[in-house]
């Protein structure tokens, strides 16, 4: 299964006259721009139902008063890292700071009306603009391809994000950067048969294409949702290895290394693998549109 192709927007470089000539300029937040994924629907100021912030919980989920009663909303389409998680605090206070005053209008997509904690999903707009989609090109959380409304472009902005270094695809945002070389090889999501049957030929590869030894202890490979976990243990790659994580139980060797999860992780409609050092910093990632 091939990557995604990385969209392909030039980055343009904040300059200052009066600045430090040796000092490398910050890149600038990427702007939708004509050259930018295309927006179908468009995503500025429709029409909605008006609300108050009350209270931001985390950086994809909020509180609001709407019509004279309390709500909890789901920002659809975006997953930011949770509260304990690296980044975590940042993407929450990025939130806050996009969300501004509290004046909100939300707009429902046009599938699920909440989610399974009973959150209102919603697209939530300040003076016209879609803070989910705002969300994704600060590099605050990663696109969730559920099919929603605007999926396609919010895939791209996330990867323009992420491809660029973003918020929590920053290579040190958490502590030191992880030594060069681990890098995400295969993703098989969609094996024959049943899903939930095939666990164990359901995998993701890892190797060392670094020239360094690698020691995954306390590493984590994850998907794109808030659930799916795996954490590595004493798993160390020497330059050219490589270890693969079936989803499925087994008994783990010098090559494979087993999740024992109860259901199919990836999904067969698209995901994307992550994987984390120990201080969780995003290290490689591997997107896909369809089943592999």
């Amino acid at each position: 299964m091939n990557r995604v192709a990385l969209v392909a927007l030039t980055l343009v470089l904040a300059t200052s006259a009066c600045g430090d000539a040796s000092e490398p300029a910050a890149p600038a937040m990427p702007e939708i721009t004509a050259t930018s994924p295309s927006l179908t629907p468009p995503l500025r100021a429709p029409d909605g139902t008006e609300a108050t912030l009350q209270y931001v919980f985390d950086g994809d989920s909020i509180e609001v008063e709407v019509d004279g009663r309390t709500e909890e909303v789901r920002l659809i389409g975006i997953n930011a890292p949770e509260g304990d998680e690296c980044f975590g605090d940042e993407a929450r206070e990025a939130l806050i700071g996009l969300l501004g005053e509290g004046d909100l209008v939300l707009v429902a997509g046009s599938d699920d009306d909440t989610d399974r904690y009973g959150r209102l999903l919603r697209y939530v707009y300040v003076d016209g603009d879609n803070i989910n989609e705002r969300t994704l090109t600060g590099g605050n959380a990663v696109a969730l391809q559920s099919g929603h409304d605007y999926d396609s472009a919010f895939i791209e902005i996330g990867d323009l994000a992420a491809s660029a270094g973003y918020g929590m695809w920053g290579a040190d945002v958490c502590g030191p950067p992880a030594p060069a070389g681990a890098t995400i090889a295969e993703v098989l999501s969609n094996p024959p048969g049943p899903d939930d049957e095939v666990l164990d030929r359901e995998y993701v590869t890892i190797a060392n294409e670094g020239q360094a030894r690698l020691d995954l202890a306390g590493w984590t490979l994850r998907d794109e949702s808030s659930q799916n976990r795996y954490a590595f243990g004493d798993v160390r790659l020497e330059r050219g290895d490589h270890v693969t994580v079936r989803t499925g139980c087994g008994h783990d060797s010098g090559d494979t290394v087993f999740w024992c999860a109860d259901r199919s992780v990836w999904s067969n409609g698209g995901d994307t693998a992550i994987l984390q050092d120990r201080h969780g910093n995003v290290v490689d990632r591997w997107m896909y549109t369809d089943g592999s």
